[in-house]
């Protein structure tokens, strides 16, 4: 064999196993090209499916929230218009109570303390004892108001209390002076009425009320306008509106945080990704 046959044969050779891995070069390419593909699909189905669970979650989610606010708001006007109603009721009681109470208290502003001997002594006065005694007090207490507590606030409660324990108070003094047994103390300094008044007063009111030495009726007045006044002030809703408010922020929060979810944007995220 000749160099040039040689030649031909080693360049023939070489040109097969070329041809070949060109093919298997080719081959391999359009396997993993194949591969890639399925790979990416079963992925992206994957994280579709994933992703259509959160969204369903979510929305289960965002349905019973929307239930629940409607609901909310549903039994907020239900109360509202029943504390309406219980207003007008407390106030009934309030001023069927003041009706009520025993004229002869007014004289502890007539009188001085020096004087208070007159109220079991002279025979003009001989009636106090009876009409101010516990029994004839205890008939008068209103009881009504106590069904309408849940629909009230306690500031009305204490504000209500302190007027009818004052006036059960006074009448308490007057019927022990009526009685012939007249405190050596004013009735300002009775501990029964310092006990109730420094309770249910603020403490700046309270502090006017002994400087000033207010009398039994400008004492009744000013206790008669506080309950007026917060009957007016929670008669207006301000605060059911105030709770109604802050109920609105909180919910919006809570479908902000819905929107919002780490994970729902985590599986968008991974879904464009496979989209690329």
């Amino acid at each position: 064999m000749t160099w040039a046959n040689t030649f031909q044969v080693v360049a023939a050779a070489l040109g097969a196993v070329g041809g070949a891995a060109v093919i298997i070069l080719g081959l391999s390419s359009w396997l993993g090209k194949v591969w890639a593909n399925r790979i990416l699909e079963q992925d992206r189905f994957k994280y579709s499916q994933e992703l259509e669970l959160l969204k369903s979650a979510n929305q289960d989610l965002h349905s019973s929230l929307l239930l629940t606010n409607a609901t909310y708001f549903e039994s907020k006007k239900a109360f509202a218009e029943r504390r309406v109603q219980a207003i007008a009721e407390v106030w009934k009681s309030f001023i069927e109570f003041r009706e009520k109470t025993p004229s002869e208290i007014i004289w502890l502003d007539i009188l001085v303390h020096q004087e208070y001997g007159k109220f079991s002594s002279d025979p003009k006065f001989s009636g106090f004892a009876k009409s101010t005694d516990i029994g004839a007090i205890s008939d008068i207490l209103p009881k009504g108001p106590d069904i309408l507590r849940p629909f009230m606030d306690d500031a009305i409660y204490q504000l209500f209390g302190t007027y009818t324990a004052t006036v059960a108070r006074l009448c308490f003094y007057l019927n022990k002076c009526s009685s012939g047994e007249t405190p050596d103390y004013d009735w300002r300094d009775d501990d029964g009425v310092v006990r109730i008044l420094s309770a249910g007063m603020l403490e700046e009111e309270y502090r006017q009320f002994r400087e000033e030495k207010w009398s039994v009726q400008t004492l009744l007045n000013f206790l008669q306008f506080r309950v007026s006044n917060h009957l007016k002030s929670i008669a207006t809703g301000a605060d059911l509106a105030k709770e109604a408010m802050g109920h609105a922020v909180e919910f919006s929060k809570a479908m902000t945080s819905i929107r919002d979810d780490e994970t729902l944007r985590k599986a968008n995220k991974a879904l464009q990704r496979t989209s690329r």
